[in-house]
């Protein structure tokens, strides 16, 4: 079973296929999903749904959808280009190409990924074509936060909420424990984080800030192998969180509750160390190191200070 098989088999993609059969499809559908590679698939495979009678027949690996990831559909065009956020500009080209005829294919389909990074003014500038979109025109968006999307697109979209899949069912189609675990229950980033060689080595990385850095003289030593791991942050990040998380587990005696099984010894060595007010305020830092690599903030001092502030804190609330 691969990830498009998984896709179809949900019960949200088998309603859509109702209604396709029905024809009582939306112009514009919004998908919240955690998982990007998870949510741009079902974007790529609800386009083929709509085109295609011989639908039932493509995979990730046929050429119809490999035309269209790969940018070379004349019909089915995903914004934004590389992995940028949607700009004004792409908002125009949008509104200007969505009043050309399709060239192929039934429909024009505009496949709008992460649409809750965009701008306020880009979202803005696609609010009349999605109100009224014109003939033989759809949209299909994706987006983490419901939040960040103004409530007028919102409103003239349908919603449709991908939820995590049960740890069984991943693991019908996985079997990386380690990939299991960090994958949360969406298949996608479960296949990519198997995927990758170096996944244990990070996630050794990981566990080793919260059970070796002991003192701010190791502070250089571990703010380089940060910057040597830079494309992985997110993923480290989620990492301690988990360890964090587990340690609080062990210190409730559920150790059977752990998602972080495999790394048991070596976070019962140190849950004496971490308080659980010190848990709570390394959480803290965690966010707001989240909130300053979004907003680009200088790398490497900020990496210097979150590992001061882990021993800090570590050492003030025992």
């Amino acid at each position: 079973m691969n990830l498009t098989e998984v896709i179809k088999s949900q019960q949200f993609f088998k309603d859509l296929t109702l209604k396709k059969e029905k024809n009582i499809l939306s112009n514009a559908i919004m998908f919240f999903c955690d998982d990007d590679v998870t949510s741009k698939t079902v974007l790529i495979l609800s386009a083929l749904l709509f085109e295609y009678k011989t639908f039932d027949l493509m995979n990730e690996a046929s050429a119809e959808f490999l035309r269209i990831e790969n940018g070379a559909d004349l019909d089915i065009k995903i914004f934004p280009k590389g992995n940028d956020k949607l700009k004004v500009a792409d908002s125009n080209e949008i509104v200007a190409d969505c009043y050309v005829k399709p060239v192929n294919l039934p429909y024009k389909i505009y496949i709008l990924n992460n649409f809750d990074y965009s701008t306020d003014e880009a979202q803005n500038k696609l609010l009349k074509v999605l109100e009224e979109p014109p003939e033989n025109v759809y949209f299909l968006l994706s987006a983490k936060s419901e939040d960040r999307v103004l409530p007028t697109i919102r409103s003239r979209c349908d919603k449709i909420k991908i939820n995590p899949l049960a740890k069984s069912e991943i693991e019908k189609v996985c079997q990386d424990p380690l990939a299991v675990v960090l994958g949360g229950g969406h298949l996608g980033k479960t296949l990519h984080l198997s995927k990758m060689d170096d996944l244990k080595s990070i996630v050794n990385f990981a566990v080793s800030i919260l059970c070796e850095l002991k003192n701010s003289k190791q502070v250089l030593q571990f703010s380089n192998e940060f910057l040597n791991y830079q494309s992985e942050l997110d993923l480290i990040l989620n990492v301690i969180a988990l360890c964090l998380e587990d340690i609080l587990k062990l210190k409730c005696e559920s150790e059977n509750l752990m998602k972080l099984y495999m790394y048991k010894d070596e976070l019962k060595e140190v849950d004496a160390e971490y308080s659980v007010r010190a848990i709570c305020e390394i959480e803290k830092l965690i966010s707001t190191l989240r909130e300053k690599l979004e907003f680009n903030a200088n790398l490497t001092v900020t990496l210097d200070n979150f590992l001061l502030k882990i021993l800090e804190v570590k050492y003030l609330c025992k």
